[in-house]
């Protein structure tokens, strides 16, 4: 992995670290301007990173020993040069804020790659845009927002539609059935982020109000209390009888950010037989969709 450090030399006590993938395409560049109005006020350290790999369709072994430095050096320049590009002039236009700004480009694949880049640099969120199949009549994901949901476990993942636009105090929507218990640490760092945006919070359970069992109303209070820990916000509380309702909704309200807790993944997902409801429920056209791991 290639490291491009652009930023100026300065450093922050407690910096999140935020990493976008970005293809060099118009859903990128827009991934970055939500990212950075997000975190307007907050410090933080963002990884832009690019994977690029070697077209090798069609060479055969001998084709391949006789490709001169040049052949295997332009990906990479290409890569390196976009991105030091797109580095300047985001460090350029936010150097009053307490930002830093780095490049990373790796010769993997997109998954393998973000893996390693969350490792290796302690990364806290990834920003992704969530583009939709334009291949596909229907309404589903991109092959590669599909294999980021599915794989990407290790932090949140904030998923962008590419009309997604930041709004000032908005109201984050945590969805659950709270069949199970969720995590107190899920939570607190689900709160931090509605603190930064002076956002509002609303917790919907996905099940009738008199159809709830025992557990998903102690459940649900449980997270009702870890919220109220955690935030200041008069927290609301909902129930919505079913995913499609709530998708009507979060198309037509553009302020809401919705997040949906994504379970370990049972062994029939594992043989990519079954996939996420995070994959299911999407894409939005407008909402922000935040991707929190159990």
């Amino acid at each position: 992995m290639t490291y491009l450090c652009i930023s100026a030399d300065r450093s922050f006590k407690d910096m999140k670290k935020i990493l976008i993938p970005i293809n060099f395409n118009f859903n990128g560049y827009e991934a970055i301007n939500y990212a950075i109005k997000f975190f307007e006020d907050e410090a933080c350290h963002f990884y832009f990173f690019n994977t690029f790999t070697y077209d090798v369709q069609g060479l055969n072994a001998i084709q391949l020993l006789q490709a001169d430095e040049n052949w295997f050096e332009k990906p990479k320049n290409y890569s390196e040069n976009k991105m030091r590009a797109v580095t300047n002039k985001y460090l350029y236009n936010n150097r009053a804020k307490k930002h830093l700004f780095s490049a990373l480009t790796d010769c993997t694949n997109l998954i393998e790659g973000i893996k390693k880049a969350i490792k290796e640099n302690e990364i806290d969120i990834v920003v992704f845009p969530g583009k939709k199949d334009t291949n596909n009549s229907s309404e589903k994901y991109s092959r590669n927002t599909i294999r980021i949901i599915e794989n990407i476990r290790e932090c949140p993942v904030i998923i962008l539609p590419p009309t997604a636009k930041f709004h000032k105090k908005p109201e984050f929507i945590l969805v659950s059935k709270f069949e199970n218990e969720l995590s107190t640490s899920d939570l607190q760092s689900w709160c931090h982020l509605v603190k930064i945006t002076k956002g509002t919070i609303k917790i919907v359970t996905l099940s009738k109000k008199d159809e709830m069992t025992t557990l998903q109303k102690y459940n649900q209070n449980l997270a009702f209390l870890e919220v109220a820990n955690f935030s200041n916000n008069k927290i609301k509380l909902e129930n919505i009888e079913s995913i499609n309702e709530l998708k009507e909704r979060s198309n037509i309200a553009c302020s809401y950010i919705i997040c949906l807790i994504d379970k370990k993944p049972n062994i029939w997902r594992m043989c990519g037989l079954s996939t996420s409801w995070i994959t299911n429920f999407g894409p939005l056209q407008h909402a922000p969709l935040i991707a929190l791991h159990s």
